[in-house]
């Protein structure tokens, strides 16, 4: 039983491409809205993300168990790391028994 489907009457009207994503565009514009509204946001996000990048990340003075101060440049940085962004390095201190210990 091998039967052939019909051609179709009215062939389909082909969608406008979004020029950002590349996915066919439900829009009438031939972008979607919000593909749009990233195009246009661009230029304002580079100049925020850039001045981000410039200050660096201070965080408020209350005690924390998992944050420590520099003493160089004053942010708190993760006790785990052992330097921090403006290069000032942190003094590993060295257990005598426990865990982290090299004397076994």
């Amino acid at each position: 039983m091998n039967q052939k489907k019909p051609a179709p009457m009215h062939s389909a009207i082909p969608r406008k491409v979004c020029p950002v994503c590349g996915q066919a565009s439900y829009s009438l514009a031939g972008i979607h809205p919000q593909c749009a509204e990233a195009q246009a946001d661009e230029k304002r996000m580079k100049k925020v993300k850039a001045k981000k990048a410039d200050k660096p990340i201070v965080l408020d003075a209350t005690p924390s168990a998992w944050r420590k101060p520099c003493p160089k440049c004053g942010t708190h940085v993760h006790v785990r790391k052992a330097q921090c962004e403006c290069g000032h390095k942190f003094v590993v201190q060295k257990t005598k028994s426990g865990f982290g210990s090299d004397d076994e």
